[in-house]
């Protein structure tokens, strides 16, 4: 039956111990940056009057800039997109000017910089909201990026909460704790605001419906220790991003192996240092 679990494990793309998943996204983490500025640059274009009619207010005072116009010029959330496009057409109906709001939007989540569909900020209430989280460490960009979503930060959202949706079904609850204390992790050091709910859910998931709350908050603590090292090797790695992206997952995966198995990674690194010790012992004998 063990074997049988594996195969099945293998089939959905999931490791034993969620190993899989936690790599994909240290992964698609690393390579966020990049992988936005490519889908800006194939979708996020305007072509009509509708268009211009949500971009109005940038193109006309250019509030926020193009980094936080998003969230401050009060026409990229969808009440706001919706309002601006009412008087494009006078014979338009509601749901012509839904879907072209709507679809402007969807462009625009696409976008680098991304969108807050729920709400916006005036340009005070950004400066006094910045001004307090900046006093803790956190700089302006990272609030922006934690307060809009784009489509690299929905895509590694979607993926968490696939990951823990297969993995609290077919496993242990303590397999989805660790995958959470790793998405927790990654969405807090990405500012991801889709993926963080998840993560969060899928931890209180954990803690109710397992027997030991203590070795749910070990396993979440697991996997916030090989998103963590694994988004270290990524981040400290040159080179093209999908170099990065192998040493993110490449990381995921030994750290995982080495806090799972710690008996046998203590054997195996002397193993491989024996020989090295030796050989600086004979050079120290020679020297002396």
């Amino acid at each position: 039956m063990e074997h049988e679990k594996r195969l099945k494990n293998i089939q959905m793309g999931l490791s034993g111990d969620g190993r899989i998943p936690i790599a994909m996204d240290a992964g698609l983490v690393t390579g966020s940056h990049s992988l936005a500025q490519w889908m800006a640059q194939q979708f996020n274009h305007n072509f009509d009057d509708y268009d211009r009619a949500i971009d109005s207010v940038y193109n006309s005072i250019h509030v926020g800039g193009s980094a936080y116009h998003h969230l401050l010029d009060g026409q990229h959330s969808v009440w706001g997109a919706f309002r601006a496009v009412k008087d494009v057409k006078a014979d338009d109906s509601f749901l012509t000017e839904f879907l072209q709001a709507g679809e402007h939007l969807l462009r625009d989540i696409a976008s680098v910089s991304g969108i807050n569909p729920f709400f916006s900020l005036t340009s005070d209430q950004w400066d006094n909201l910045a001004g307090i989280v900046q006093s803790f460490g956190i700089s302006k960009p990272f609030l922006a990026d934690a307060l809009t979503v784009n489509a690299p930060e929905l895509l590694g959202g979607s993926i968490g909460l696939l990951s823990a949706l297969l993995v609290g079904k077919k496993q242990d609850p303590t397999a989805v704790s660790k995958l959470s204390g790793a998405y927790i992790l990654s969405s807090i050091a990405s500012g991801n605001p889709v993926l963080f709910p998840v993560a969060a859910g899928g931890l209180v998931y954990s803690l109710i419906k397992s027997d030991s709350k203590k070795e749910t908050l070990v396993k979440g603590g697991k996997g916030a220790i090989v998103s963590g090292g694994a988004l270290l090797a990524g981040s400290i790695v040159g080179g093209p991003v999908w170099i990065g992206c192998l040493a993110s997952v490449a990381a995921a995966i030994s750290i995982n192996y080495a806090l799972e198995n710690p008996e046998k990674t203590f054997t195996r690194v002397k193993e491989i240092i024996k020989p090295t010790a030796s050989i600086l012992r004979k050079v120290s004998l020679s020297i002396g």
